[in-house]
């Protein structure tokens, strides 16, 4: 059973910068395997285009085997969504085995980010045309099978703001998963208002799931239709998932999670509806992060807050929301209008090495308490 792959290192579900190694041939046996491209949707940015030339599996990292050039007209990530992907590649016959890790390669130009007032920039990926996005294993590719893997890359959580401060760039920082779509289900749903039950559309949902000691990591993400529908896919069975959303429509509504939706190979398919309370009452809350990241440093932050799931009222953490921080003069980062209330932040940096290797260092939790009307700062310390 495949679980959730997490790149590189755990908590931070970042994907490596690796190192290369030579290239080798295609074996001839009869397995084969497919490799698609989809994405999460965001209204943070209009485009981001990948210039990807090739996909590429390895078993030992060193000997890599192509599965396909792609080419063509870089990709836009913003259009993967809502069922659209993109095929890197299909039918390619390979040896039965495991295989450790997968890469793209991209080109060296005609990689960009269109920003929301429409200006276009060029985005800085480092190393990503020589030793690529690398994608840590397990894959296991059985004999006599086709094995089907997708990769979600989570591209509105995967930019850096570098401002005119520091170099003026904008940084890939790759977030991004993969699985074998076999192995996967998912949870739909519709979420109204309470009020008056009309459709929220354009709203973010998360699939989270709780490790051990209870603290959440966002699996897949989505945006509710126009009629408020909602289709969280690609969730690995195994796993157990909380559909979490906080809506922002032009009103502003206070937090919602369901229960935990645990998904079998005999039950993969959960639905959950449910309808939110709209509140007046909002207040601001932004942040620095100190000491400013370096060139080969980035930083998110997530939005976490405690409060009983429905139907079940068991209370959980769970993250509402997620920042990349902007690295200028000084660091900042912003959720902008909340519902008044309690909230946590945690803060995370990522720093790679020469050799593509990263290490993340995780803050502990640090209270913020919005109130409604005023502004909230707060300053997060590595």
């Amino acid at each position: 059973m495949r679980t959730r792959l997490v790149l590189p290192v755990v908590a931070s579900l970042i994907c490596l910068l690796g190192c290369g190694g030579k290239d080798s041939t295609k074996p001839t046996t009869a397995t084969s395997m497919n490799v698609t491209l989809v994405d999460g949707p965001t209204s943070a940015y209009k485009s981001i285009f990948l210039n990807i030339q090739s996909v590429e599996i390895s078993k030992d990292g060193s000997s890599w085997i192509n599965l396909g050039m792609v080419g063509g007209a870089p990709i836009d990530l913003l259009t993967l969504t809502g069922g659209i992907s993109q095929s890197l590649a299909h039918g390619v016959t390979l040896d039965p085995g495991t295989y450790g890790q997968m890469r793209l390669i991209l080109g060296a130009t005609g990689n960009s980010v269109v920003l929301a007032d429409g200006t276009t920039h060029a985005l800085t990926v480092p190393s990503g045309a020589q030793t690529g996005i690398k994608l840590i294993g397990p894959f296991m590719v059985q004999a006599g099978t086709t094995a089907d893997i997708w990769i979600d890359f989570d591209a509105a959580h995967s930019i850096q703001v570098v401002g005119a401060g520091m170099s003026g760039k904008y940084m890939l920082r790759p977030t991004c998963f993969a699985y074998e779509k076999a192995v996967t289900g998912s949870i739909t749903g519709t979420l109204t208002d309470q009020a008056d039950g009309a459709p929220l559309a354009g709203v973010p949902v998360y699939a989270e799931t709780l490790d051990g000691a209870g603290n959440p990591s966002i699996v897949r993400s989505t945006m509710t239709s126009a009629t408020g529908t909602y289709n969280l896919d690609l969730l690995p069975v195994g796993g157990t998932y909380f559909v979490v959303s906080m809506p922002v429509t032009g009103k502003f509504y206070g937090p919602m999670a369901s229960d935990g939706f645990s998904l079998t190979t005999a039950v993969p398919t959960f639905t959950f509806s449910t309808a939110f309370t709209a509140t007046a009452a909002v207040g601001t809350l932004n942040g620095t992060v100190t000491p400013l990241a370096t060139a080969s440093q980035s930083d998110s932050v997530n939005l976490l807050a405690t409060f009983a799931t429905t139907p079940g009222g068991a209370s959980h953490t769970f993250i509402l929301a997620r920042d990349m921080a902007v690295v200028d003069t000084t660091e900042t980062f912003t959720f902008g209008s909340l519902p008044a209330g309690t909230y946590s932040l945690v803060g995370n940096r990522i720093t790679t090495a020469t050799d593509g290797s990263t290490s993340l260092v995780t803050l502990l939790p640090v209270p913020a308490i919005v109130t409604a009307g005023a502004t909230t700062n707060a300053v997060l310390a590595f």
